[in-house]
């Protein structure tokens, strides 16, 4: 069952070398699969159909043979219209049809004999109950199966999701005149113009020269055999497992933790979380400053929001341990008080996340700018997991995890006073992987003493980078290390050869240089007809010697 809506392409035939069609009544087979049913026969495929009931419902009993007869008689027409041959009748009395193991033996019988690989059915969500039954008796026969069997359940009464549609434009006159066969059926209602109706409607998402369609659902037996209830899932359910919910409270909660200072851009952090288009978040700020901070209120646009307050000044490390701890969403992404989110940020970043359970962080393009607003650099670099084990390339609030990390034993080193989020990206390193989503998704501002400035004080950066570099060595495999080893040793040729080149550039510039003075200035300009004249006379010389 493929995860669509509606397809919007269609096919000219559903695969198979044996169909076999269980219809509940005589009829349903030309109302619900006529289509596949020519398909198969001008392709050579031989097609078996069963009618399971007599379709007597409401008739007296003197009269249910007749008419009993009268409805085999136009199912037979209409095979000899449609050019499979003569069904079978099992002549199960019309709503007496159970779900059962009886009725469930039988199909697998059947389909066993006649070495069907493509088994039609009516969808188990139509309105009759013959059709259902037979549908879900029909579906649990393939289950069993499996191997290479599939099933197609079509539609006659109610309009179904389907996954697959049927081109049947040049067949209508065909499937129309079928129809008209069931003379006792459309003298009660024209089923044959409603059908007619509903295939024309099947074009809605098709290109305009496809004039009539059929819907299918379907369904190879490995699926139905992985999921049984799949099929039978609410169309609420199976829109919350594709993302599609209504409720914003049925989408993953996604917190934000902000370890704030209670700087002035505070206000400026806030607000570009309230314009997030991800409709379910929670935001939670630790006062990290420890002295008393701004009351922020209890809501962050229609978002909800906390604060918790230790009532003592809190290292970054700390700060963040203590949101880990506080927050409830099943996402996290921490926001630095005086940076900002895009409005798309934690919306395309959940996406990424939530299409591969393997992905444990999504990151996205961070643009950095200076205090009066101005780029000055970006984090843009796709993920490499070896130069992530050399240097942090990805900022704090680029990255939105999974809270299972945390679960799962990732946390911040509180013996770090800086780069402590490149150790926690190495701790989610070891439980998944990392994608990067090529976009700006929030914007970094570098201040004096904060962000770059650590790499400016070389003493505390190195002191740092070792006590790192010591603590995840011995967690590395050999293989990673010499990656590591090797990858550093690529970088500084790398380097090297940038600097000659940049050596040579500057002596071939300083050398045009020199030439250009030479060739503009006023001595060079006043011996030129000199330099002429010499040239003549070397080239005249030249010539009476020979």
């Amino acid at each position: 069952m493929e995860n669509i809506l509606v397809p919007d392409q269609a096919i000219t035939n559903i695969p198979c070398t044996q169909a076999l069609v269980f219809a509940p009544h005589p009829d349903d087979e030309v109302f619900g699969c006529a289509g596949s049913i020519m398909r198969h026969i001008e392709q050579g495929v031989p097609v078996s159909v069963i009618v399971v009931s007599d379709g007597a419902h409401g008739i007296s009993e003197e009269r249910i043979t007749e008419y009993t007869l009268q409805r085999q008689n136009e199912s037979i027409a209409a095979a000899h219209i449609l050019g499979y041959g003569t069904p079978v009748f099992w002549q199960y009395r019309d709503r007496q049809i159970c779900y059962s193991e009886k009725l469930i033996q039988e199909i697998l019988t059947v389909i066993r004999e006649i070495g069907a690989d493509l088994v039609y059915a009516p969808s188990v969500f139509e309105m009759h109950p013959d059709h259902r039954v037979v549908g879900m008796a029909v579906v649990e026969a393939i289950r069993r199966i499996g191997k290479t069997i599939r099933v197609a359940l079509y539609e006659v009464g109610i309009p179904m999701r389907p996954n697959q549609l049927l081109d049947i434009s040049h067949l209508v006159a065909r499937k129309t005149a079928a129809m008209e066969c069931f003379v006792s059926q459309n003298a009660r209602q024209r089923y044959d113009q409603h059908i007619a109706a509903l295939n024309r409607y099947r074009t809605y998402t098709l290109p305009a020269s496809i004039t009539a369609a059929e819907a299918y659902i379907l369904i190879p037996a490995e699926e139905l055999s992985s999921d049984p209830l799949k099929l039978y899932q609410s169309e609420y359910a199976r829109q919350k497992a594709l993302g599609l919910t209504l409720d914003s409270r049925e989408m993953p909660l996604v917190s934000v933790i902000i370890r704030s200072m209670d700087r002035p851009t505070l206000s400026d952090a806030l607000d570009s979380i309230a314009l997030q288009t991800y409709p379910n978040i929670e935001v939670v700020i630790v006062n990290a400053k420890g002295t008393i901070h701004r009351e922020v209120g209890e809501w962050c646009g229609h978002f909800p929001m906390r604060s918790i307050d230790k009532n003592e000044p809190l290292s970054r490390s700390k700060a963040a341990n203590i949101g880990l701890e506080a927050v409830k969403g099943e996402f996290i992404i921490f926001l630095d008080d005086d940076d900002w989110f895009m409005p798309h940020h934690i919306a395309k970043l959940q996406q990424a996340l939530y299409q591969s359970d393997s992905v444990i962080a999504a990151y996205s393009a961070i643009q950095c700018i200076n205090e009066t607003g101005e780029e000055i650099s970006r984090y843009e670099e796709d993920f490499d997991p070896i130069q992530l084990r050399i240097e942090n390339f990805i900022p704090i609030h680029a990255v939105l995890f999974r809270r299972s990390s945390f679960d799962n034993g990732a946390h911040f080193d509180e013996t770090l006073v800086v780069c402590e989020d490149w150790d926690f990206w190495l701790q989610l390193l070891e439980q998944g992987e990392f994608k990067f989503i090529p976009e700006i998704g929030a914007i970094y501002r570098i201040q004096q003493g904060k962000g770059s400035g650590v790499r400016e004080n070389k003493t505390l950066t190195h002191q740092v980078m070792t006590i790192i570099y010591k603590k995840w060595i011995p967690h590395w495999s050999n293989e990673t290390l010499w990656a590591v080893l090797e990858y550093a040793r690529c970088k500084k040729i790398a380097h090297s050869r940038e600097l000659e080149v940049i050596q040579l550039n500057q002596i071939v510039s300083d050398r045009n240089h020199q030439i250009s003075k030479i060739l503009n200035s006023t001595s060079w300009r006043i011996t030129q007809s000199m330099r002429t004249i010499s040239a003549f006379l070397k080239k005249l010389l030249l010539r009476n010697t020979r």
